[in-house]
């Protein structure tokens, strides 16, 4: 088997509890996973097995939310097996993660390997003493990892480093001490590393940038934003550049989560519903081959899906070809939140009692959704060919759509669906939920066919 044959895995093998602990920025260091040692080594080997039956493994990567040369995480019997096995299966590399305070010759004789390059990973985040200690909480100095490293250096380990952005509401609102920062880690680290991975930060559930996230105090930094800061390392060989080193979404965890229902200010702009915002404007892709939008009203009974609004628009639609082109997104006071994500916290768990509104909670209402529809349209507008909307013609949503797209100057490309006179028969048989009613899903449905039906997929 050549080199060429074999691939990149990593594997995630979580044991005890980091060490420290306590980094600013960081979540997984404060988890602990109680699990045996022999439930880790089964794992590990059905993992390898499957992996070499697949052609072999060139450089294989382990995580361990902490140190894998911590023996209160990982046995020392285990350390030495797991290179054992990698001699066995014919690993060319393997990667492992630990702070710099676990790195000692007695230590590394467990990884001495004549058949596999051992690498050991460690976090330095940025090479500057007082950064680490005030602010990512590091708990070691910069000359604690060059020891490290040193210590690697002379039995022949290879030393890939860990560099972190943003990983701070300080770096966040000052990029030019942010920029300062990582040209000074980057001349430290390419002396020293055979790697370099520069990570975007995001907000871990359990650490102190995810409380900063929630309170508006820090974003993560977006596409655009990130491959801007590091521009000048891209092309360099020693640098990897992880923009985005997990699926990121907004994720709150059940001790956080709360039911939101009232109405005004706090319930129009509450901090869970603008880190989304925030999300659909930045960070989120819109479905391939879905460019038409049809913006939906909410609905009492959550998710939507469930309610007799929504059941009665997609049971007269769902059957069109032209269903396959539609975009669904609700539009309501958590802003605007598109179809896949209808079922996550917050968006199925809030209720906004119509009935307490004031003419100045209205006002409010509007403006905020105004200048969300705004915000996402503008950010998407290169993949959606038109609008459709679905609404009350004398509900405060609409009002707002149409001002958004009036503003936007794009008015041509927004079909208002519920007109007038179809709403005021409605009214008259006092038809709750109106836009349930078949004389308003009958005006749905004919305006997607005439509009939609014949459009080349």
């Amino acid at each position: 088997m050549t080199a060429n044959q074999k691939r990149t895995v990593h594997i995630i093998l979580e044991r005890g509890k980091c060490a420290w602990g306590q980094c600013y920025f960081c979540g997984w260091g404060k988890k602990r996973v109680e699990v045996s040692v022999d439930e880790l080594k089964r794992r590990f080997e059905g993992f390898i097995k499957k992996h070499v039956s697949r052609g072999g493994i060139g450089r294989l990567k382990i995580f361990s939310s902490g140190s894998f040369l911590d023996e209160e995480q990982f046995p020392k019997d285990f350390v030495k097996w797991i290179v054992e096995i990698a001699e066995k299966h014919d690993i060319d590399e393997v990667v492992i993660e630990s702070r710099p305070e676990f790195i000692s010759k007695e230590k590394l004789e467990l990884l001495r390997s004549g058949k596999v390059k051992i690498t050991v990973a460690m976090g330095l985040e940025l090479a500057d003493d007082e950064f680490l200690a005030k602010y990512y909480k590091k708990g070691f100095k910069v000359e604690d990892y060059l020891r490290a490293v040193k210590l690697l250096r002379k039995y022949g380990f290879g030393v890939r480093v860990y560099v972190l952005v943003n990983g701070h509401p300080i770096l966040y609102r000052e990029p030019e001490l942010q920029k300062r920062l990582l040209e000074k880690t980057m001349k430290l680290t390419l002396e020293i590393a055979d790697s370099i991975v520069i990570i975007n930060a995001y907000p871990h559930v359990q650490s102190d940038l995810w409380e900063d996230w929630i309170k508006g105090e820090w974003k993560p930094l977006d596409e655009k934003q990130f491959y801007e800061l590091v521009r000048e390392w891209k092309d360099n060989p020693k640098v990897e550049l992880d923009f985005s080193n997990y699926n990121f979404i907004p994720k709150f965890p059940r001790s956080k989560r709360i039911f939101l229902k009232g109405v005004g200010h706090d319930y129009i702009v509450h901090p869970y519903y603008e880190v989304w915002q925030d999300y659909f404007i930045r960070f989120y892709k819109p479905p391939q081959g879905k460019n038409y939008v049809l913006f939906l009203p909410c609905a009492y009974r959550k998710p939507y899906t469930r309610s007799r609004t929504w059941r009665a628009i997609l049971n007269v639609i769902s059957g069109y070809p032209f269903f396959k082109k539609l975009h669904l997104i609700a539009v309501s006071s958590p802003g605007v939140i598109p179809y896949e994500y209808v079922k996550y916290y917050p968006f199925n768990a809030y209720d906004w009692p119509e009935w307490l509104e004031t003419e100045e909670i209205k006002k409010e209402y509007i403006e905020v959704t105004k200048e969300r529809v705004k915000r996402y349209v503008n950010a998407h507008k290169e993949h959606y060919n038109h609008y459709f909307a679905y609404f009350r013609p004398d509900s405060e949503t609409i009002k707002a759509i149409k001002m958004a797209f009036e503003e936007l100057k794009l008015s041509d490309k927004l079909t208002v669906i519920l007109d007038n006179e179809t709403y005021n028969q409605i009214v008259k048989e006092e038809f709750k939920p109106a836009v349930a009613h078949p004389l308003a899903i009958g005006k749905l449905r004919s305006t997607l066919k005439s509009k939609l039906q014949f459009e080349k997929s």
